[in-house]
């Protein structure tokens, strides 16, 4: 299982790709693919994509102390992501604060 944390500053209304230019961006063979966000406050929206499937889409991160990745099982949302599916994880501030989100991204091979 490979497993990736990422800490995104995000700044006041802005949008982030999370995942842009990660070498999990792209999934190489069949893979269970388990994706969790967590931002330090509320008004954090996050748009979740593997491959052809929305996991999520433009849903409030869950809230913790700033610094701290999401808790699995709890703040994940998971699917079967086959070769060359893309992983996407778009996350956008609505407050006019810079925030801090966690995410962490989980892939298991299928076999």
């Amino acid at each position: 299982m490979a497993l990736l944390n990422i800490r995104t500053a995000l700044g006041a209304n802005a949008t982030a790709q999370v995942l842009s230019g990660s070498v999990f961006e792209f999934i190489h063979e069949p893979s269970l693919v388990e994706i969790g966000v967590s931002a330090d406050a509320t008004g954090v929206l996050m748009t979740i994509n593997a491959g052809p499937d929305t996991l999520c889409e433009e849903s409030p991160t869950t809230v913790k102390t700033i610094n701290l990745v999401p808790v699995y099982p709890d703040d994940f949302f998971s699917d079967n992501a086959l070769p060359d599916d893309r992983l996407a994880v778009k996350v956008r501030d609505t407050t006019g604060a810079a925030r801090v989100v966690m995410t962490q991204v989980r892939v298991t091979p299928l076999g």
